[in-house]
């Protein structure tokens, strides 16, 4: 059996890095993929196959760092990275949607934060479980570099891309952190959920 390359794609501008520019005519767009399938023990193909990206792990130079000001930990780049390369997947606890909302409840009161995301979802019709059966990524007791990522509405240079590995049934997926431009040695990696 051939690999099986099913991306699906949609047009997602970058140009919300720069809101205070003025451009002469309409962004149209940029291609960026929306869910990545990779390829998985069905297709046949090596463990190398191209389509094998996030299976592999981190393979890019990362540091955590004690960011300036107020924000805490941060996670950047200690190599240049380009444009759509793989930096991590977010890794954490698994809990349902009400066992992440009791958690978080718990964590403010003691002035602490979680650093969930939605593990659920329905890629093909972009709609989202109930949350009697949604599933959450906890990554505040169990996870890796990903939660020392910090999120900004503007100015990212990450974006995070679900990618479906030997689940068929496009129900649950991991999610990757891609860049979305040429990343500096030591530029601090933002992730945003546009």
């Amino acid at each position: 059996m051939a690999c099986l390359r099913k991306n699906f794609s949609i047009l997602v501008s970058p140009c919300f890095q720069n809101s205070t520019a003025k451009f002469v005519n309409p962004c149209k767009g940029h291609p960026i993929r929306k869910f990545i399938k990779e390829c998985w023990s069905k297709c046949g193909c090596a463990r190398n196959c191209g389509n094998r990206v996030v299976q592999r792990g981190i393979s890019r130079h990362l540091q955590v760092f004690l960011t300036p000001g107020e924000k805490g930990w941060g996670l950047r780049a200690a190599e240049e990275l380009p444009w759509g390369a793989f930096i991590c997947e977010y890794v954490g606890e698994i809990l349902t949607n009400n066992e992440l909302y009791e958690r978080n409840n718990q964590m403010v009161s003691n002035g602490k934060h979680t650093y969930p995301t939605l593990l659920d979802a329905d890629w093909v019709t972009e709609d989202v479980l109930e949350d009697d059966h949604a599933l959450c990524l906890d990554g505040t007791f169990y996870g890796n570099v990903a939660r020392f990522i910090n999120h900004r509405c503007s100015d990212a240079n990450l974006i995070v891309i679900p990618v479906e590995i030997e689940t068929p049934d496009h129900h649950y997926y991991h999610p990757a952190f891609f860049t979305t431009r040429q990343i500096k040695p030591f530029e601090e990696l933002i992730w945003t959920s546009r």
